[in-house]
């Protein structure tokens, strides 16, 4: 297989894991932001005091906050690997460096791509590629 072939799986790959982390940060922030606003209008209606409904807005303020900051760690630096990647730029490397270990912990397809992506970009093939 050559270069182009190795680079062109890896890309992808980044690609799909970061699709699959910002569609799930995404539906749990909506779950989590649903229950607290649940959580919130519940309490106020049973106490009657409209004031305990600021509970669920913090709490709904809080979690849209913790995924974005998840989003952030998680979906960024796998879709900026998967594109620079692509697109063969010459920080690629490097976010794909990251990106790798970002993926390794996800069993089992994580840790193959982490695996292959981190060999490829250590080879000499894969300094080669990216040393125009």
């Amino acid at each position: 297989m050559k270069a182009q072939d190795h680079n062109k799986i890896i890309a992808l790959g980044f690609g799909l894991f970061a699709g699959i982390f910002l569609f799930t940060f995404l539906l749990l922030m909506l779950v989590s932001l649903g229950v607290f606003v649940a959580l919130g209008i519940t309490a106020a209606n049973e106490s009657g005091d409209n004031t305990q409904a600021g509970i669920g807005i913090a709490g709904g303020v809080f979690s849209v906050i913790f995924y974005c900051a998840l989003a952030a760690i998680f979906v960024l630096p796998t879709a900026l690997a998967s594109w620079k990647t692509l697109k063969r730029r010459p920080s690629a490397r490097v976010w794909g460096t990251i990106a790798a270990i970002i993926v390794l912990t996800i069993m089992p397809l994580g840790t193959f791509l982490g695996v292959y992506a981190l060999w490829f970009f250590f080879s000499a093939e894969g300094k080669q590629f990216y040393s125009h």
